[in-house]
Protein backbone atom coordinates (compact mmCIF):
# COMPACT_ATOMS: atom_id res chain seq x y z
CA UNK A 1 0.00 0.00 0.00
CA UNK A 2 1.58 3.30 -1.05
CA UNK A 3 1.48 6.48 1.03
CA UNK A 4 -1.46 8.08 -0.83
CA UNK A 5 -3.69 5.02 -0.68
CA UNK A 6 -2.85 4.55 3.02
CA UNK A 7 -3.73 8.16 3.75
CA UNK A 8 -6.96 7.87 1.76
CA UNK A 9 -7.92 4.73 3.67
CA UNK A 10 -7.21 6.39 7.04
CA UNK A 11 -9.14 9.43 5.88
CA UNK A 12 -12.14 7.26 4.97
CA UNK A 13 -12.00 5.55 8.38
CA UNK A 14 -11.76 8.89 10.20
CA UNK A 15 -14.72 10.29 8.25
CA UNK A 16 -16.90 7.39 9.39
CA UNK A 17 -16.14 8.31 13.00
CA UNK A 18 -13.75 5.41 13.65
CA UNK A 19 -11.66 6.59 16.62
CA UNK A 20 -8.82 4.25 15.72
CA UNK A 21 -8.72 5.66 12.19
CA UNK A 22 -8.80 9.20 13.56
CA UNK A 23 -5.95 8.41 15.92
CA UNK A 24 -3.82 6.82 13.22
CA UNK A 25 -4.55 9.71 10.84
CA UNK A 26 -3.64 12.23 13.56
CA UNK A 27 -0.41 10.34 14.23
CA UNK A 28 0.47 10.32 10.55
CA UNK A 29 -0.27 14.05 10.23
CA UNK A 30 1.77 14.83 13.36
CA UNK A 31 4.73 12.80 12.09
CA UNK A 32 4.69 14.37 8.64
CA UNK A 33 3.91 17.96 9.67
CA UNK A 34 6.26 18.26 12.67
CA UNK A 35 9.44 18.93 10.63
CA UNK A 36 7.61 21.49 8.45
CA UNK A 37 6.27 23.44 11.42
CA UNK A 38 9.49 23.16 13.43
CA UNK A 39 11.58 24.55 10.56
CA UNK A 40 9.40 27.65 10.69
CA UNK A 41 9.14 28.14 14.46
CA UNK A 42 12.45 26.67 15.67
CA UNK A 43 10.64 26.07 18.97
CA UNK A 44 9.45 22.63 20.07
CA UNK A 45 6.70 23.97 22.37
CA UNK A 46 5.33 26.32 19.70
CA UNK A 47 5.49 23.51 17.15
CA UNK A 48 3.46 21.22 19.40
CA UNK A 49 0.88 23.95 20.06
CA UNK A 50 0.53 24.68 16.35
CA UNK A 51 0.21 21.00 15.50
CA UNK A 52 -2.49 20.52 18.14
CA UNK A 53 -4.44 23.44 16.69
CA UNK A 54 -3.89 22.03 13.19
CA UNK A 55 -5.20 18.61 14.22
CA UNK A 56 -8.26 20.12 15.90
CA UNK A 57 -9.00 22.13 12.78
CA UNK A 58 -8.53 19.02 10.64
CA UNK A 59 -10.95 17.01 12.75
CA UNK A 60 -13.55 19.79 12.77
CA UNK A 61 -13.35 20.35 9.01
CA UNK A 62 -12.78 16.79 7.84
CA UNK A 63 -16.22 16.65 6.26
CA UNK A 64 -15.51 19.72 4.13
CA UNK A 65 -12.59 18.10 2.27
CA UNK A 66 -13.98 17.22 -1.13
CA UNK A 67 -11.00 15.58 -2.80
CA UNK A 68 -9.04 13.05 -0.74
CA UNK A 69 -6.05 13.44 -3.05
CA UNK A 70 -5.79 17.08 -1.91
CA UNK A 71 -5.49 16.05 1.76
CA UNK A 72 -1.80 16.91 2.21
CA UNK A 73 -1.95 20.33 0.49
CA UNK A 74 -5.04 21.01 2.61
CA UNK A 75 -3.14 20.04 5.77
CA UNK A 76 -0.15 22.20 4.87
CA UNK A 77 -2.52 25.12 4.26
CA UNK A 78 -4.12 24.63 7.69
CA UNK A 79 -0.71 24.37 9.38
CA UNK A 80 0.58 27.45 7.57
CA UNK A 81 -2.51 29.39 8.67
CA UNK A 82 -1.87 28.38 12.30
CA UNK A 83 1.80 29.39 11.97
CA UNK A 84 0.78 32.80 10.61
CA UNK A 85 -1.73 33.23 13.44
CA UNK A 86 0.98 32.42 15.96
CA UNK A 87 3.48 34.82 14.38
CA UNK A 88 0.87 37.60 14.21
CA UNK A 89 -0.03 36.99 17.85
CA UNK A 90 3.64 37.14 18.90
CA UNK A 91 4.20 40.36 16.96
CA UNK A 92 1.15 42.02 18.50
CA UNK A 93 2.13 40.84 21.97
CA UNK A 94 5.68 42.17 21.63
CA UNK A 95 4.35 45.54 20.39
CA UNK A 96 1.95 45.68 23.33
CA UNK A 97 4.72 44.80 25.81
CA UNK A 98 7.08 47.35 24.25
CA UNK A 99 4.43 50.06 24.42
CA UNK A 100 3.60 49.17 28.00
CA UNK A 101 7.29 49.20 28.92
CA UNK A 102 7.72 52.57 27.22
CA UNK A 103 4.60 54.30 28.56
CA UNK A 104 3.11 52.13 31.26
CA UNK A 105 6.09 51.63 33.54
CA UNK A 106 7.08 55.30 33.61
CA UNK A 107 3.57 56.68 33.33
CA UNK A 108 4.88 59.40 31.04
CA UNK A 109 3.30 61.15 28.11
CA UNK A 110 2.68 64.75 27.01
CA UNK A 111 -0.02 65.39 29.63
CA UNK A 112 1.81 63.95 32.65
CA UNK A 113 3.37 67.27 33.67
CA UNK A 114 0.08 68.14 35.46
CA UNK A 115 0.03 64.84 37.40
CA UNK A 116 1.08 64.59 40.99
CA UNK A 117 3.20 61.62 42.09
CA UNK A 118 0.01 60.04 43.45
CA UNK A 119 -1.73 60.48 40.06
CA UNK A 120 1.25 58.88 38.33
CA UNK A 121 1.18 55.94 40.74
CA UNK A 122 -2.58 55.46 40.25
CA UNK A 123 -2.14 55.62 36.48
CA UNK A 124 0.69 53.09 36.59
CA UNK A 125 -1.38 50.72 38.72
CA UNK A 126 -4.39 51.13 36.42
CA UNK A 127 -2.28 50.41 33.36
CA UNK A 128 -0.87 47.31 35.07
CA UNK A 129 -4.41 46.07 35.87
CA UNK A 130 -5.52 46.71 32.28
CA UNK A 131 -2.47 44.90 30.95
CA UNK A 132 -3.18 41.92 33.21
CA UNK A 133 -6.83 41.92 32.12
CA UNK A 134 -5.77 41.94 28.47
CA UNK A 135 -3.59 38.88 29.06
CA UNK A 136 -6.72 37.05 30.27
CA UNK A 137 -8.35 37.42 26.85
CA UNK A 138 -7.97 34.72 24.21
CA UNK A 139 -5.34 35.47 21.57
CA UNK A 140 -7.83 36.59 18.91
CA UNK A 141 -9.48 39.06 21.29
CA UNK A 142 -6.07 40.40 22.40
CA UNK A 143 -5.10 40.92 18.77
CA UNK A 144 -8.31 42.82 18.02
CA UNK A 145 -7.98 44.99 21.15
CA UNK A 146 -4.39 45.75 20.13
CA UNK A 147 -5.38 46.66 16.58
CA UNK A 148 -8.44 48.71 17.57
CA UNK A 149 -7.25 50.49 20.72
CA UNK A 150 -3.50 50.80 20.35
CA UNK A 151 -3.11 51.02 16.60
CA UNK A 152 -6.54 52.66 16.14
CA UNK A 153 -7.34 50.74 12.98
CA UNK A 154 -10.86 50.70 11.51
CA UNK A 155 -12.78 47.41 11.54
CA UNK A 156 -12.25 46.96 7.79
CA UNK A 157 -8.47 46.87 8.24
CA UNK A 158 -8.75 44.69 11.33
CA UNK A 159 -10.88 42.27 9.33
CA UNK A 160 -8.24 42.12 6.60
CA UNK A 161 -5.41 41.51 9.07
CA UNK A 162 -7.31 38.87 11.05
CA UNK A 163 -8.84 37.24 7.96
CA UNK A 164 -12.44 37.79 9.04
CA UNK A 165 -15.29 40.14 8.23
CA UNK A 166 -15.67 43.68 9.60
CA UNK A 167 -18.89 42.62 11.35
CA UNK A 168 -17.17 39.69 13.06
CA UNK A 169 -14.22 41.91 14.04
CA UNK A 170 -16.67 44.40 15.59
CA UNK A 171 -18.45 41.58 17.45
CA UNK A 172 -15.18 40.14 18.73
CA UNK A 173 -14.04 43.60 19.87
CA UNK A 174 -17.34 44.10 21.70
CA UNK A 175 -16.95 40.72 23.43
CA UNK A 176 -13.36 41.53 24.33
CA UNK A 177 -14.47 44.85 25.88
CA UNK A 178 -17.14 43.05 27.90
CA UNK A 179 -14.58 40.52 29.12
CA UNK A 180 -12.24 43.34 30.11
CA UNK A 181 -15.05 45.14 31.96
CA UNK A 182 -15.90 41.99 33.92
CA UNK A 183 -12.26 41.32 34.78
CA UNK A 184 -11.60 44.94 35.78
CA UNK A 185 -14.82 45.07 37.84
CA UNK A 186 -13.54 42.10 39.84
CA UNK A 187 -10.26 43.90 40.53
CA UNK A 188 -11.86 47.05 42.00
Amino acid sequence: MNDDSGTIQLLAEARTGDRGGMGRLAGLVWERMYPFVFRTTLDHDATEDILQETLLTMLRRLGSLRNEKRFWPWMYHIAWSRIRDRLRHCQLRSRHEAEFAQHGATGSNAHDSDFTPLDAQIREETLREISMAITQLNHRQRDIVQLRCYEQLPYTEIATLTETTPELARTQFHRAKNSLKKHLACCT
